[in-house]
C-alpha cells in the first residue's frame, strides 16, 4: 500500500474525538469535524488510567517519554520523534502527535536510544515523523527509524517553519486554533491538551514580533479557522499579533496569567468545564521534557495538562484540577520533579500580607469547653530540670545563641510560667505560683502596645536559612502562650491585672498585618494563619507555632464562656491546620516539615525530628478540643511515618528544645 493511500485511509481520526468542552470562544458557527491528514479512522486505543494517581516516569527524559508511549496499543497510525535536547520542534510535534493519534518519543540528536527503539518496535507505527532538520535529529537517527517504519522528516529553516510544516501535514481543516510563542515552552505545553479537546492545531509564532508571518495567516485561512486563542500575556505574545488577528476577522481570546502556572490554569479552566474529562495530566513547569510527551497524550485524550511546582500545586492550578473533577491523574516524572504532595494536588501556601483579616474558612466546630486543657498531659518544660537557670528574682535566664548575652525571650517566659502553674496545680506549693507570677509580670513589663493590644517583642535578630529577622519581631506563638499563662493566673488568683493582660493579649490576634507595627495574624488564600516569625521577612507559616497560638485562644475562649468572636479565630486556625498545613507538612514515610511556605519549607533542611514528635501531640490535643477525629488521624499518620525508638525520652528532649526562638 502506498504512503499516499495509507494517509488517505487515516484521514478521519480527528472527527472521532468527542468535543470535551464548551469552547472559550463562540462555537455557534463552529465546523462540525476538523480533520487530520494523519489520523486513523480506527486508531488503536490508549490504555485507561485507573482512578487515583498514576506516575509515568523513567530514568531519564527518553525513558519517561517511553513510559507515556506505553499507554498506546500497537498499530498506531503515526509516531512523532523529536530531539530531547531542546523544546521548539518537540512542542510542535506534540500537537501533531495528538492529531495523529500516536505518541511523541524523544531522541538524542545523534543516536536513537535503545529504549526508544524497542518501544517503536512494540508500537508498530504505520509511519514515523521526524520533527526538525538534520542539525537536531541526525541522518543516522533517521536511518535507524527507517528500519522500523516508513519515515518522513518535517522540517523548516527554523523552529517556526518546522512547526508550520507539522501543522500543514497534520490538519486539513479546523474551526479553531491556538497561538503560542515558540520562544518558551510552558504556554504551548498547556495549550496542547486544550487544543486536543477542540481538535485544533497549536501554531507557534515568534511572540515578540508585532505580526504573524504570511505562512501562519495562510494556514489559518486554509484550515477555515474562525476563532483563535492566544496563550500568555502581551509580554509573551505581542498585542500587535492580537490586533492583527482581530482585524483579520478572527474571534480572538487571550489567556495570560501572572506566571506559567496561572496561564496554564486559565487555559484549562476555559476549555474544560466540570466533569468534562475523566483524566488530567500533571507535569513540572520547571523543565520541558516530561511535559512534552504528556502533551501528546493529553491532546489525544482531550484532557487538561497542568503544570506544577515540585513540592506542591500552585493555587490557581489546584482550583482548576478541583473544578474539572477528574478522578484519574497522570503524573509525569519521578518525585524529584513532582513530589508526592504535588501528585496528590496538595495546595501551595504562598505567603502574602495583602489579604484583609476577614472572611476566612471555618468548619463550625463545637469546641469542648470541658476537655482537659492544653498542656495538661505535657507541660512545656520541666521546671525542676537542672538545665534551667533562674536569677535571684525567680526569672528564667535566657542567653542569646549568637552572642551568649542575656535577653528577654517571650516564649521561654510564657512556657516556664505555664509549666509552673501546672506544677502549682499538682502540688499546691506556693513557690510555683510565685514563679508563674514572676514570669507573667516580666511579660507585662516588656510589652509593646498597639492600640488596645499588648505585644511581647523579641529585641534581638534571628537568622534561619538565608534569612534574618530584624529586631524587634513578634510571634503568634509567644502571644498565644502568654495568653494561656494570663488566663491561668487570672483563674488561680482572681486578680484584675491578669484579666486585663489576657484581654489585651487576645486583642493582638484581631489586628491585621502592618509594616510598621506588631502583627501575627494573616489571611492567606482565604485561610487564617498565626505567624510564628512575624517581622520583616516572608511569613514562614510554622505548624507548631500555629497550634500553640490556638491553645492560647482556646484557653481564652473557654475563660470567656465560649465567646463567638474568639471561637471564630480558633475555628479558622484549626480549619487551616487540616485543610492547608497538614497535607503540606507530611512526608510519607519520613519526618514532617516544620513549616509550609512554598517551596521554601518543603526541603530536607526543615525536617526536624523534635518537632515531628510535637506535631503528633499537638494534633491529638486539637482532636480532643474539637471532637474531630481527623486531627488524631493525622497524628497517627505522622507516627506511622516516623517514630523515635523511645517516644517518652524524645518528648523530654523536645521539651528542652522548645525554647529555641520562637519555638
Amino acid at each position: 500500500m502506498s504512503a499516499r493511500v495509507r494517509i488517505a485511509m487515516l484521514a478521519a481520526f480527528g472527527a472521532l474525538l468527542p468535543l470535551a468542552v464548551t469552547a472559550p470562544v463562540d462555537t455557534a458557527n463552529a465546523t462540525a469535524a476538523p480533520t487530520s491528514v494523519m489520523a486513523a479512522a480506527a486508531a488503536p486505543a490508549t490504555a485507561d488510567f485507573p482512578d487515583g494517581v498514576t506516575r509515568l516516569s523513567g530514568v531519564d527524559r527518553y525513558a519517561t517519554a517511553v513510559a507515556v508511549a506505553e499507554r498506546y496499543s500497537p498499530g498506531v497510525p503515526a509516531v512523532f520523534v523529536a530531539t530531547g535536547a531542546d523544546f521548539p520542534d518537540a512542542l510542535a510535534a506534540a500537537s501533531g502527535a495528538a492529531a495523529a493519534g500516536g505518541p511523541l518519543l524523544l531522541t538524542t540528536p545523534t543516536r536513537l536510544p535503545d529504549t526508544v527503539r524497542l518501544e517503536l518496535q512494540r508500537l508498530k507505527p504505520a509511519r514515523i515523523y521526524i520533527a526538525g532538520g538534520t542539525a537536531v535529529v541526525s541522518t543516522g537517527v533517521e536511518t535507524a527509524l527507517r528500519r522500523i517504519a516508513p519515515t518522513k522528516r518535517l522540517a523548516g529553516a527554523e523552529r517556526y517553519s518546522t512547526a508550520q510544516a507539522i501543522v500543514d501535514a497534520s490538519f486539513t481543516s479546523a474551526d479553531h486554533a491556538v497561538i503560542a510563542t515558540g520562544r518558551t515552552f510552558p504556554d504551548a505545553l498547556a495549550a496542547t491538551g486544550a487544543a486536543g479537546s477542540r481538535r485544533a492545531p497549536v501554531l507557534l509564532v515568534d511572540g515578540r514580533s508585532p505580526r504573524v508571518g504570511a505562512p501562519t495567516v495562510a494556514t489559518l485561512r486554509r484550515l477555515g479557522v474562525r476563532s483563535v486563542t492566544i496563550t500568555g500575556g502581551a509580554s509573551v505574545v505581542s498585542s500587535g499579533i492580537q490586533s492583527q488577528l482581530t482585524s483579520a476577522g478572527y474571534a480572538v481570546t487571550r489567556y495570560g496569567g501572572t506566571d506559567r502556572y496561572e496561564t496554564a490554569a486559565l487555559i484549562n479552566r476555559a476549555y474544560f468545564r466540570p466533569g468534562s474529562s475523566a483524566t488530567s495530566f500533571l507535569a513540572t513547569g520547571a523543565d520541558f521534557p516530561d511535559a512534552l510527551a504528556a502533551a501528546a497524550l493529553a491532546g489525544r485524550l482531550g484532557a487538561p495538562l497542568d503544570l506544577t511546582w515540585r513540592s506542591c500545586v500552585p493555587p490557581a492550578v489546584n482550583d482548576g484540577i478541583l473544578s474539572v473533577g477528574a478522578t484519574r491523574r497522570a503524573v509525569l516524572g519521578g518525585t524529584a520533579v513532582v513530589s508526592r504532595a504535588a501528585a496528590e494536588n496538595v495546595r501551595c501556601v504562598i505567603p502574602t500580607t495583602s489579604e484583609p483579616l476577614a472572611d476566612w474558612a471555618v468548619s463550625s466546630w463545637d469546641f469542648d469547653a470541658d476537655a482537659p486543657a492544653p498542656y495538661s498531659d505535657r507541660p512545656p518544660v520541666d521546671v525542676r530540670s537542672d538545665s534551667i537557670t533562674l536569677d535571684s528574682t525567680g526569672l528564667l535566664v535566657y542567653l542569646r545563641i549568637d552572642n551568649r548575652k542575656r535577653a528577654d525571650h517571650p516564649v521561654a517566659y510564657a512556657q516556664y510560667g505555664i509549666s509552673a502553674m501546672l506544677e502549682y496545680e499538682r502540688t499546691g506549693d506556693q513557690i510555683w505560683l510565685d514563679r508563674a507570677i514572676r514570669h507573667g509580670r516580666q511579660l507585662i513589663a516588656i510589652r509593646v502596645e498597639r492600640g488596645e493590644a499588648w505585644w511581647y517583642p523579641y529585641r534581638f535578630p534571628w537568622t534561619y536559612y538565608e534569612r534574618t529577622l530584624s529586631s524587634p519581631w513578634y510571634s503568634a506563638m509567644a502571644q498565644g502562650q502568654a495568653l494561656s499563662l494570663f488566663v491561668r493566673l487570672a483563674e488561680a488568683t482572681g486578680e484584675t491585672r491578669w484579666e486585663t493582660a489576657a484581654d489585651k493579649t487576645w486583642t493582638s490576634f484581631t489586628q491585621r498585618y502592618s509594616s510598621t507595627a506588631p502583627w501575627s495574624s494573616l489571611v492567606i488564600d482565604d485561610h487564617l494563619y498565626f505567624e510564628e516569625y512575624a517581622g520583616d521577612q516572608v511569613p514562614l507559616t510554622v505548624l507548631n507555632g500555629q497550634i500553640f497560638a490556638m491553645f492560647g485562644l482556646y484557653d481564652y475562649w473557654r475563660h470567656r464562656g465560649g465567646d463567638p468572636k474568639v471561637g471564630a479565630y480558633l475555628d479558622g486556625g484549626a480549619t487551616t491546620v487540616l485543610a492547608r498545613m497538614m497535607p503540606a507538612v507530611r512526608v510519607p514515610g519520613g519526618v514532617s516539615y516544620y513549616c509550609v511556605q512554598a517551596a521554601y519549607c518543603q526541603n530536607s533542611r526543615w525536617q526536624h525530628k523534635t518537632y515531628h514528635v510535637i506535631h503528633s501531640w499537638q494534633l491529638d490535643t486539637l482532636s480532643r478540643l474539637t471532637g474531630d477525629d481527623r486531627f488524631s488521624t493525622w497524628a497517627a499518620r505522622l507516627r506511622d511515618d516516623w517514630a523515635p525508638a523511645d517516644a517518652a525520652q524524645s518528648f523530654e528532649r523536645a521539651q528542652d528544645e522548645w525554647m529555641l526562638p520562637a519555638g
